[in-house]
């Protein structure tokens, strides 16, 4: 890395001396009327990782508004900057120099593609220039080898992964709802688990947990009273009288009295008198601010105890059909409460599967998660790593997210006569969403083929391979080195072999001929796909024809 910032930072300088190549020579110029564009680099070979300096010179009037090239049309080589456009005033023209510095890691033969230049409403194009990209020589004498590090993860920190934090967002937010799901769960098991005790035990248990020591000496005996009340009325409405939390004081006594007549329960009168004084007190430190003594508040607590015992004995024994019909409805309720706790369990679980998910679209992004699921996808052809090769003679030089595999052709009868060579190389087919077909033929002689003979046998191919409802359209195409041939594209339906599934796809064919050569470059994605069309552009963007071979 070292002597590639080296290299850079002495790029800038020969940067210099290319505006002088520029001024006095160019390697191509394109003139109408008033206007001039010229471009070169400053070296045609250069070391793997150096840099090569690119120069665009625009001559002409004022007025016009200027669009540079930007983006991935330097592709293959890489942009390492983009320098500030230089404006030399001469009076009534201007002179305008755009720079650049490009670079490449692998060694090879590159072709700086074709670059547009916009002033006004007019279109301009540079010519393509060669590049040659050397290793670098080492020494293995002298410099020590090491091992190759393994691969170390680095990120991507030059924007914002908003999907990605909303799904750690709504993980740790799943995550706090959980929490709070089965604590309230485990608290209400809790409270579910006394609930499961006999009304008898309940009260007393609830008695006991009044804190008299702490509600005494804060002097609250309104709050104490409430309490001690509440828990004695409870248990008389569940167990007696069916209306006693709703009672005033003294309903309630007449409510007791008349159980105690009717003899649905024994309690002496004494007892009666001496609850009804405890309610009496209530009322007063409830409604009235009127407290009684530490002593007299902790007595009530007692005797509120023993009145509730006195209750519980004084009940007669219930009947074979009342012991009956409380199974049924402790049974019953135990069910409610198994089932209930089964839905707790399938929550809980489905919160712990989604959040689990969430936690790994978080960790490693909705990209991964979708090619992943979609092998075939274009979106996942786009995040491969692409490849550049060569392929067939005469040679198509194009990009693609995987290295084509030959499919050997026999020449056979007549063909042996016209044909001295014809590869094909494969990627995909058919029945799969997305394939491409390079095919390269090779004439002994120059027998005038032409690009709409080539244009014909597209349409055979098609309909040989069961194609139907074949729409096509064609138009003229050049290459960014400037190989004139015919694309061919339109869309076309493929019933699948042995199924009822018919695949509707659109497709793109590159077409060249010339001389003893031609070359055919097919695409084929499945409709509607977008991410597929963006491969298909970016591939055929990249052919190349290598004219050497023909």
């Amino acid at each position: 890395m070292q002597y590639i910032f080296r290299t850079y930072s002495r790029g800038k300088i020969a940067l210099k001396a290319l505006c002088y190549i520029l001024f006095f020579g160019f390697s191509v110029m394109n003139a109408q009327n008033q206007f001039q564009v010229r471009n070169a680099i400053d070296s045609t070979s250069i070391k793997i990782g150096s840099i090569v300096n690119y120069a665009i010179q625009v001559e002409g009037n004022k007025g016009k508004n200027v669009v540079f090239p930007e983006g991935d049309s330097f592709n293959p080589l890489e942009v390492l900057e983009s320098f500030k456009i230089d404006t030399l005033d001469e009076g009534g023209k201007y002179r305008l120099l755009k720079q650049y510095a490009l670079t490449q890691f692998d060694s090879g033969h590159y072709y700086i593609p074709r670059q547009k230049v916009i002033i006004g409403d007019k279109t301009f194009y540079t010519d393509s220039l060669a590049l040659e990209v050397r290793d670098v020589v080492v020494d293995t004498s002298k410099t020590k080898l090491y091992d190759v590090k393994g691969i170390m993860s680095v990120e991507d920190h030059s924007e914002t992964d908003w999907m990605r934090i909303l799904y750690w967002v709504i993980g740790a937010l799943l995550l706090i709802g959980l929490a709070i799901f089965v604590i309230s769960k485990v608290t209400n098991a809790n409270k579910s688990g006394e609930e499961m005790l006999p009304a008898y035990d309940r009260a007393i248990l609830g008695l006991q947990r009044i804190n008299d020591e702490e509600l005494l000496l804060q002097n609250n005996f309104k709050e104490y009273y409430s309490k001690l009340t509440d828990l004695a009325k409870g248990y008389l409405d569940e167990e007696l009288t069916h209306n006693a939390l709703e009672s005033t004081t003294d309903e309630l006594m007449n409510s007791l009295k008349e159980k105690v007549k009717s003899e649905e329960v024994f309690i002496e009168k004494e007892k009666l008198e001496e609850f009804s004084g405890i309610l009496k007190n209530a009322d007063f430190a409830k409604f009235a601010a009127i407290n009684p003594s530490e002593e007299v508040a902790k007595s009530d607590k007692s005797k509120v105890e023993e009145f509730i015992q006195l209750v519980h004995q004084g009940k007669p024994d219930l009947s074979e059909e009342e012991r009956m019909q409380n199974e049924a409805y402790r049974l019953e309720k135990e069910k409610k409460e198994k089932q209930a706790k089964v839905n707790t369990m399938v929550a809980a679980s489905l919160v712990i599967l989604a959040w689990v998910v969430l936690l790994f679209f978080g960790m490693n992004g909705f990209s991964q998660i979708k090619s992943l699921v979609f092998k075939e996808s274009g979106y996942a052809l786009l995040k491969k790593e692409w490849i550049t090769s060569t392929y067939g003679v005469p040679g198509v030089s194009i990009s693609t997210p995987e290295i084509l595999t030959r499919n050997p052709v026999k020449i056979e009868g007549q063909q042996q006569q016209v044909l001295s060579g014809n590869q094909v190389y494969l990627y995909g087919e058919l029945k799969s969403k997305f394939n491409i077909i390079v095919n390269t033929l090779s004439f002994r002689q120059d027998i005038g083929y032409t690009v709409e003979q080539g244009v014909e046998s597209v349409f055979k191919q098609i309909e040989q391979q069961g194609g139907t409802n074949i729409l096509v359209k064609d138009e003229d195409f050049e290459t960014l080195s400037g190989t004139k041939g015919k694309k061919v594209f339109g869309s076309f339906d493929y019933p699948i072999p042995e199924t009822e599934k018919v695949i509707n796809f659109e497709y793109t064919i590159l077409i060249f001929a010339e001389g003893q050569g031609a070359q055919q470059v097919f695409v084929f994605y499945e409709q509607d796909d977008k991410d597929s069309k963006k491969v298909m552009e970016r591939i055929i963007k990249s052919v190349e024809i290598n004219k050497s071979d023909n």
